[in-house]
């Protein structure tokens, strides 16, 4: 029996009886989820937990890594795979360093580990994955989803806009990229069109609480669920077989999409699409998004959460400015490739390892759906000192901003996942910008 002691995130729904179920992400390879019951409410609290076992994800063939999350205005929590390989070609290299977790992937789906036969196809991992059926009072009767329309890359977190279209995606490691997602129908994220954030910074200021980062949006596919999984079933096959999208491949995509020849590869040609749709934004979508032209230097993106009570009541109104529309993200740290004086985004990174969170106004954008421009520091970790063994980052302020959660009254819960604090807590910021 395999135990975890990763948890992360937690999505409450409803029982429909005055209690709740708790979904909780583990973070293992492969990963779970669990579900309790919580029931018995009297004037001292609730009395009753009935521990009620795992979600089976078999059917899915697995998932990896269930970082942070949120539920959805429908009440299906959302679980974010958390896929940390950013060459695929290492799911195929036993040299690399960490080969053991395809390994342990292939002994749940009963593979032999040694590359001897059938090995998991690692285009079937790195999703948002949907819980149906959540407030179901049998845990068996609950249904799984990936959402491969929404990219896959490491999902730390998305969240649905009160539009029940627009969802806004984070995407965790050095080097990556903000993702949105645009479903065709409200309510329905069997298909729409994926965007990757081209940022631009504030001229001429690098102090990481006053650089605003700008944003526009660089339109990746537009494809449905079900003719990206036709396209993921073409990568089924052995280790043997070691089959992935190279990054020639990616180059080619991208040339033929911008009909421009790029510097990702040597030649001067544009050069045509290996493939007959547009599979490589979906399954490779990070080096797709940078390929055209979006940024992609952010640094451990963590959670990106709104209130959905406060942004629906704006919404419903019209989605004129007004207060506590706002949509808040978490950098565990900046420094890296935000303060490598390189690209796009070039910060001071003297408190980079302390981390900052970013808080972004709602708008309503000439589609007529909720969008964000702008990126505005809210709070910034630090002092850091190199100097000490512990404590690094001064305990009076933030420290690696992980999950958040936005209250009804607009002030935000930032829990700490830290080295830099001896120990972690949750801080309640009261934004006075708002």
């Amino acid at each position: 029996i395999k135990s975890s002691n990763d948890p992360d995130f937690n999505g409450v729904v409803s029982d429909g009886n005055g209690g709740f179920y708790v979904y909780t992400n583990w973070e293992d390879r492969p990963g779970s989820m669990s579900r309790i019951q919580v029931s018995g409410l009297t004037d001292s609290g609730y009395g009753n937990i009935t521990q009620e076992g795992m979600i089976d994800f078999s059917g899915v063939g697995g998932t990896w890594v269930n970082c942070f999350g949120t539920v959805s205005p429908w009440n299906t929590p959302m679980s974010a795979e958390e896929l940390y390989f950013d060459d695929t070609s290492d799911w195929f290299n036993p040299d690399y360093e960490y080969f053991s977790n395809p390994q342990s992937l292939a002994t749940y789906l009963g593979y032999p580990t040694d590359g001897s036969g059938d090995w998991p196809n690692p285009y079937r991992y790195g999703y948002i994955v949907e819980i149906g059926n959540a407030a179901d009072a049998a845990v068996a009767n609950v249904t799984v989803n990936k959402l491969e329309t929404m990219g896959r890359f490491s999902h730390e977190n998305s969240v649905v806009m009160p539009d029940d279209r627009t969802v806004f995606l984070s995407d965790d490691g050095t080097g990556v990229v903000f993702f949105k997602f645009v479903a065709d129908v409200a309510g329905d994220m069997s298909a729409g069109t994926l965007y990757a954030a081209q940022i631009t910074q504030a001229a001429g200021v690098d102090d990481p609480a006053e650089a605003a980062l700008g944003i526009e949006w660089i339109e990746l596919a537009s494809m449905g669920e079900a003719d990206i999984e036709a396209a993921i079933a073409s990568f089924d096959g052995t280790f043997a077989d070691g089959n992935y999208i190279t990054d020639e491949q990616v180059c080619d995509w991208a040339e033929s999409k911008s009909g421009t020849d790029l510097s990702c590869d040597e030649d001067a040609t544009v050069d045509a699409n290996p493939f007959s749709d547009d599979r490589v934004a979906y399954l490779e979508s990070r080096k797709a998004a940078v390929a055209l032209g979006a940024t992609g230097e952010f640094r451990k993106m963590e959670g990106v959460n709104i209130n959905y009570n406060l942004a629906s009541t704006w919404w419903n109104g019209g989605a004129a400015d007004g207060d506590q529309a706002y949509m808040y993200m978490a950098m565990s740290s900046f420094d890296k490739t935000m303060s490598d004086d390189e690209g796009a985004i070039q910060l001071n990174g003297d408190n980079g390892k302390c981390g900052v969170v970013y808080r972004m106004k709602l708008m309503r954008n000439a589609a007529g759906e909720v969008d964000v421009m702008t990126m505005v520091p809210a709070i910034v970790g630090g002092p850091y000192y190199a100097d000490r063994s512990v404590n690094e980052c001064n305990v009076n302020n933030i420290s690696n901003p992980d999950n958040l959660l936005i209250m009804d009254d607009g002030r935000v819960l930032i829990g700490e996942d830290t080295g830099n604090h001896e120990n972690n807590v949750v801080w309640v910021f009261d934004d006075p910008a708002i």
